[in-house]
């Protein structure tokens, strides 16, 4: 029930079972699911039993006959039984079980199962005194640079003009992603002749035949962004403060959440990812080492939440350069695994280079739990009022909207981006995608893949 827990949120039958919610609510925090597809049977020798995934994407048949023989199968038949011995037959749905108690001689359907070790402890009550929850927030509709300032920062971190008209625009102005042209003909950024952002040299990996890709405007019940913050607890010793979490309900924060964020009660901690340019590349190695560092001395000191950001401690220009917040995310990530430190914080990515979906998907693919893209939402402000968008408005060139609709559209789009990238390889749940590497390198240095990138695919050597 821990591990392939039933898509529980959306659940109408579980709506006159609030402790079998809060059981699975209560782990939601401690566990990312694994979604299958498949049909589990399991044993300790003194119970056998079987459930299925929460898609239900596998078939599961079972027969009772009368004198108590029980049998479980991918398909009706398997086993031959005279019709007359059947006492009940039937199947699982997604996210059931079934299981037989081979001392007290009982069969255990899915509500009995589950309301057995529901009741073990009382779950919902420890989330209610001890979770939190940041909800969606208005977003800053006052301009925070000048346009030339805001021009010298996105040159900075890597906009393009295309970037500004093709993909943030429209995404703020109609909610979704722009189309593009069938196929991809644009030249791997390896090889290409311009220069290319980190999160470029990054191809998202699809479903394999066995883990067939979800429809996520279909499927949509089963599929979440939620994301939890914080120290995990130990799944072996169960207590009440294990339900300490920050929940958010989507991992885009804009200015307004962050702030919440660092005052939610939670211990939080701002580093910075910026080096003195002064420095040359040995600055580059030397911060992000020293980054490492002051990351794992936080968590030892009690931080739950790590915030990397590129705006603390000045400005990006002649003076002082950044970390990609790829690599920064990543190597943070890895320093923590390996000193065995990664479960007791979050990181949160508070940057100016993040826009479209991809780059969300790689920052959470290589751990961060939350995203702030606080240029790109400056850029829709800026966008919003400049005087030709507003002509075009009242030109009904555009469609006439409000400056919180842009923001609206914009996070409505990341965030159904997020969802169509987690269904190509077949995850419900965005919990399930964060850390998950699933991408292939294209042309990272064996070093830097080493060091912020363990464990990534790279067909490319040195």
């Amino acid at each position: 029930m821990i591990l392939v827990p039933e898509a529980y949120q959306n659940q109408p039958d579980l709506e006159e079972h609030p402790e079998i919610v809060g059981f699975y609510d209560f782990y939601s925090s401690h566990q990312e699911p694994w979604d299958g597809p498949a049909l589990l049977v399991f044993s300790d020798g003194k119970t056998v039993g079987a459930t299925l995934d929460r898609n239900g994407l596998r078939p599961a048949r079972y027969c009772i006959t009368k004198d108590g023989y029980v049998v479980v199968a991918s398909e009706a038949g398997v086993v031959d039984l005279p019709e007359s011995d059947i006492l009940e037959k039937g199947r699982l749905g997604p996210g059931q079980a079934i299981a037989v108690d081979l001392q007290s001689q009982e069969i255990l359907k899915n509500w009995d199962i589950k309301q057995r070790i529901a009741a073990r402890h009382p779950y919902a009550t420890w989330v209610e005194q001890h979770r939190q929850a940041i909800a969606p927030q208005p977003f800053t509709e006052t301009l925070q640079l000048d346009a030339q300032t805001l021009l010298a920062a996105q040159a900075a971190f890597g906009y393009t003009a295309e970037d500004v008209e093709m993909a943030i625009v429209p995404m703020a102005s109609q909610g979704k992603e722009s189309t593009f042209c069938m196929g991809d003909d644009i030249p791997l950024a390896v090889l290409s002749a311009k220069s290319h952002l980190l999160y470029d040299y990054f191809k998202q990996r699809f479903a394999q035949v066995t883990n067939p890709p979800i429809d996520s405007l279909r499927e949509n019940l089963v599929m979440s962004l939620t994301m939890h913050l914080g120290q995990r607890g130990n799944l072996l010793e169960v207590k009440p403060e294990d339900a300490r979490r920050l929940q958010l309900e989507s991992p885009f924060l804009n200015e307004t959440e962050l702030k919440l964020l660092k005052t939610a009660g939670l211990k939080s901690a701002e580093l910075s990812a910026l080096f003195a340019v002064a420095q040359g590349p040995q600055g580059f190695a030397h911060r992000l080492q020293h980054l490492c560092q002051e990351a794992e001395i936080a968590v030892q000191e009690g931080v739950e939440i790590l915030i990397l950001s590129d705006r603390v401690g000045g400005f990006v220009g002649e003076e002082q350069s950044y970390l990609p917040p790829l690599v920064a995310v990543g190597a943070v990530h890895q320093h923590l695994i390996r000193q065995g430190l990664r479960l007791k914080a979050s990181l949160v990515v508070d940057t100016a280079q993040c826009w479209s979906t991809h780059h969300f998907a790689c920052l959470i693919g290589y751990g961060a739990s939350a995203v702030c893209p606080y240029l790109t939402l400056e850029t829709v402000r800026q966008w919003w009022h400049d005087p030709k968008t507003q002509k075009l408005m009242e030109n009904g060139k555009i469609e006439s909207i409000s400056l919180d609709r842009a923001f609206g559209n914009y996070r409505q789009s990341v965030e159904a981006g997020l969802l169509k990238i987690l269904s190509k390889m077949g995850i419900s749940l965005l919990s399930s995608y964060h850390g998950a590497q699933i991408f292939e390198a294209i042309g990272i240095g064996g070093d830097l893949n080493a060091l912020a990138f363990t464990g990534t695919t790279s067909r490319l050597g040195d």
